[in-house]
């Protein structure tokens, strides 16, 4: 251990002085676990996520053959809680960001000289503390690198979707008169309100012993989102081919640090394999509240389009500019 990082470590944890410090037994670093265990507060929320990023994959394999897959869509992309959302999104970039070997080494190195506890103090007094060890800002990259993925692959699913808004004009079921399309928009907040279950299927990939090699996968340079293989009924999540080395470092947005932070903090609670004594600790560096509140403005202007709409095919246009594109700029925003 540096004698710098020794240093922020105890100025991290407030209240020990380094006489307390020093007077602490140095246990032998845990060993990390292949998998997380099944009540992992990040594996769980994340698979909200993925959840989301399935229904994703659906509608792009799939397209609209009438107005029960429209409605169907509708109902999956459109009726996620935007706080539970967030806090998926954010648990999935932190998965990632855990992948990297100098920060989980240095994570580990923390622990093994100050102990489990005093380090998880100086996490929950410090949501900027994880980010300063080294390897931070990398593993903050590879989560960066990821989310850029995602959101371009959202923007491109969003164009697709919305170009079929304008070829279905042409097919007679897709002009036929939407019916009570305010009651679907009411239907769509109602949903909004408790939110989407994650899948059981995707609840157990993201637990699987093979997770973190996919993981590990998806933050390097020139890798596809990892859900361009994850449809909603898949059981496995495998990274698609095509993959380079680590490239250059993305930019953190103006603003986005505390974002950052929050990642970071969440990635280091993941190689700790923190167990759910921690798990409001964890659920509050999930809440983010200007991604989630992006996310709720999308909700909303789904809602008011959906209301607007007369015709079946007007609808998948509201699904591309709201429960997608608005959705992969919210999260694209991270990024600069």
């Amino acid at each position: 251990m540096t004698i710098k990082t020794a240093v922020s470590a105890v100025i991290a944890i407030a209240g020990l002085t380094l006489q307390a410090a020093a007077q602490l037994v140095t246990p032998a670093p845990q060993q990390v676990s292949a998998t997380a265990p099944q009540t992992d507060p990040l594996a769980k929320a994340a698979a909200l996520y993925a959840t989301y990023q399935g229904d994703v994959t659906d509608v792009k394999s799939n397209g609209f053959a009438s107005a029960n897959d429209i409605e169907d869509s509708l109902n999956n992309l459109g009726g996620h809680n935007p706080e539970q959302l967030t806090q998926g999104w954010m648990a999935y970039s932190a998965l990632v960001a855990a992948q990297n070997p100098e920060f989980r080494a240095a994570v580990l190195d923390i622990e093994g000289y100050y102990g489990r506890d005093m380090l998880m103090t100086g996490m929950q007094n410090d949501i900027r503390y994880a980010r300063t060890l080294s390897g931070g800002n990398s593993a903050v990259n590879q989560a960066l690198t990821a989310v850029k993925a995602d959101s371009s692959r959202l923007i491109g699913a969003a164009a697709f979707v919305k170009e079929q808004a304008y070829s279905l004009q042409g097919a007679g079921w897709a002009k036929g008169r939407l019916g009570n399309s305010k009651a679907k928009a009411t239907s769509l907040f109602a949903s909004t309100q408790t939110g989407i279950p994650a899948r059981g299927s995707l609840v157990q990939a993201m637990h699987a012993p093979e997770i973190n090699s996919v993981l590990a996968q998806a933050g390097r340079s020139g890798a596809p989102s990892v859900w361009e293989s994850v449809s909603s009924a898949a059981s496995t999540i495998r990274v698609p081919s095509v993959v380079s080395s680590f490239g250059q470092a993305n930019r953190i947005a103006r603003g986005k640090e505390p974002i950052a932070d929050r990642i970071t903090t969440l990635a280091a609670y993941r190689i700790l394999n923190a167990d759910p004594s921690v798990a409001s600790s964890m659920r509050q560096a999930m809440s983010e509240r200007e991604t989630q509140g992006c996310l709720n403005m999308a909700n909303l202007n789904l809602q008011q389009c959906v209301a607007a709409a007369h015709k079946h095919y007007e609808v998948p246009f509201c699904i591309g500019e709201h429960a997608l594109s608005d959705v992969g700029k919210c999260i694209g925003k991270v990024s600069g």
